[in-house]
C-alpha cells in the first residue's frame, strides 16, 4: 500500500499592491521631469511637482491604511511634509509680489531719459508730446 499524505489547503495571503511604491514614484517623478526641464533650458513653473506629490503621498496613505508599520508611517510624515513644503514654495514663496512702483494706470509718467537703440535721446516729455512711442514695464525681482 502506498503512504498518502493528506492534502492540507494552504492559504495563501492576497497579494498585496505596492502603493507605497507606487507613491514613492510618483513622488519622485515630480523632480526628476524638473531635472529634465531644467536641463533643456525650459525655466517655466514646474505646477506638475506638487501635483504629483500629492497624488504620491494619498497611494502612500492608502498603503498604510492597508498595511500599518511603524516605518511606513514615518515615511508617510516624512513625504507628507515635503509635500506640503512643495506646495508652499509653488503658492507662497514663488508669488510675486504686488506691483508698488511709480507707473500707475491713467497717472502721468514719472520724469525719466534714456537712449534710444541708434543712441537719440528720449524722455517723459517725448511722450507727452505723442511722439510715437512704445513703453514696455518689465516687472520682476532679481
Amino acid at each position: 500500500m502506498e503512504n498518502l499524505q493528506p492534502v492540507v489547503p494552504t492559504t495563501s495571503t492576497p497579494r498585496r499592491r505596492p502603493l507605497f511604491l507606487g507613491g514613492l514614484l510618483l513622488f519622485l517623478a515630480g523632480p526628476a521631469l524638473y531635472a529634465v526641464q531644467v536641463s533643456l533650458g525650459h525655466l517655466w513653473m514646474a505646477w506638475y511637482m506638487p501635483l504629483l506629490a500629492s497624488l504620491g503621498v494619498v497611494l502612500m496613505i492608502a498603503s498604510v491604511r492597508q498595511r500599518r508599520s511603524v516605518l511606513r508611517g514615518a515615511a508617510l510624515a516624512f513625504f507628507a511634509l515635503l509635500c506640503g513644503g512643495e506646495w508652499y514654495l509653488m503658492l507662497v514663496a514663488a508669488r510675486t509680489p504686488a506691483y508698488t512702483g511709480p507707473a500707475e494706470p491713467g497717472s502721468k509718467l514719472p520724469p525719466f531719459a534714456t537712449v534710444l537703440a541708434d543712441g537719440t535721446p528720449f524722455t517723459n516729455q517725448d511722450v507727452e508730446q505723442e511722439v510715437r512711442s512704445v513703453l514696455v514695464f518689465n516687472r520682476g525681482r532679481w
